[in-house]
């Protein structure tokens, strides 16, 4: 049962939303908010809410998710992701917060152009810091779906595969969006025209100074995302893969404000 609710968990933490723990991270400028139900067929597991503020060279980003119904009765959650992004690059530093079941753990890491992470990790009053060396500009659980935003919201003929270099403070991976077919998607809002990209995984062995290789497990399939063909390229769907089945993440609220 534990292994299906941190599967729930890590698919939360991908996309990885509005009640924030203290002392988290610096709050996002005013600018974009979004609001998504989670669910597991009927059953409503979270609450997600995005943030995305305004800069002229570094932006903010803030996601969080809270469980609900039956879900916080029988395992109680909150996943926050903080991020600073250089437009049109990588991540500078990031945050992740997870609380299960009152027991909180943190990430925080830093970014350099070399490029490198520097990442400190706390759980049960342990800290531990470590660094490696990434095989490209790296990106944190948010950061690399702001970037896909961008390059969707600039109109860029995104035919081929688009690979992440993605860090979570504790393992290193590829995560590739590959575009697949554009659909018509509902949502509260409307009807929305939208491009599906396939999302894969694959793990990559890494160190301090060592260069990251795959690790040899292979590409995984997490699921599929879908972003509004539109200047705003707004995530309006994702659905990911876990043992308990397909968990659905479906827009239900936005509120413009975006950076221009």
């Amino acid at each position: 049962m534990r292994a299906r609710r941190g599967a729930v968990i890590a698919a939360l933490a991908l996309v990885a939303f509005w009640a924030t723990p203290p002392a988290a991270a610096e709050a996002a400028e005013p600018g974009e908010r979004a609001r998504y139900r989670v669910s597991y067929g009927p059953a409503h597991l979270a609450d997600l809410a995005l943030e995305v503020g305004c800069g002229e060279e570094e932006r903010r980003g803030r996601l969080f998710a809270r469980s609900r119904g039956m879900a916080s009765q029988v395992h109680p959650f909150r996943v926050q992701l903080d991020t600073v992004t250089r437009v049109g690059e990588g991540a500078v530093r990031a945050q992740t917060f997870i609380e299960e079941d009152g027991v909180p753990r943190r990430y925080r890491s830093q970014f350099a152009a070399e490029p490198r992470v520097r990442t400190e990790w706390e759980f049960r009053g342990v800290t531990r810091r470590e660094q490696a060396l990434l095989p490209g500009r790296g990106h944190d659980l948010l950061s690399w779906m702001l970037a896909l935003r961008e390059r969707v919201g600039r109109g860029e003929a995104l035919e081929t595969r688009q690979r992440f270099v993605v860090w979570d403070g504790w393992k290193l991976v590829y995560l590739d969006a590959i575009p697949a077919e554009v659909e018509e998607r509902w949502t509260p809002l409307g009807s929305v025209r939208a491009q599906r990209f396939v999302l894969r995984r694959t793990y990559l062995s890494h160190g301090a100074e060592q260069v990251a290789r795959p690790s040899g497990q292979g590409a995984e399939e997490l699921g599929a995302i879908w972003m509004e063909l539109s200047e705003r390229a707004l995530p309006v769907e994702m659905a990911f893969l876990a043992p308990i089945g397909r968990v659905r993440i479906a827009l239900q609220a936005h509120q413009a404000g975006g950076c221009e």
